[in-house]
């Protein structure tokens, strides 16, 4: 009887080891998904605003050589 006792401590005791792990998963999964929103909205936050008149400026420069990135700026 002791050996299935021994058994079966050992058995909750990992199975309650298993739990603290997968809890301990699910926090760090949630505390990067924080920072990657954060992360995500600190960029956007950043990033510079293309006013109208430059795009104007850019399409009415119709003589100028244009590099391939303003080009693509212009379709935007």
């Amino acid at each position: 009887m002791s050996v299935a006792q021994d058994v079966a401590r050992e058995e909750r005791a990992a199975a309650r080891l298993e739990a603290e792990r997968l809890k301990a998963e699910a926090r760090a999964a949630q505390a990067h998904a924080r920072e990657d929103a954060r992360a995500a909205a600190k960029f956007e936050h950043g990033q510079p605003t293309r006013s109208a008149s430059k795009r104007k400026t850019l399409a009415n420069e119709k003589h100028k050589l244009v590099s391939y990135a303003d080009l693509l700026r212009m379709r935007e």
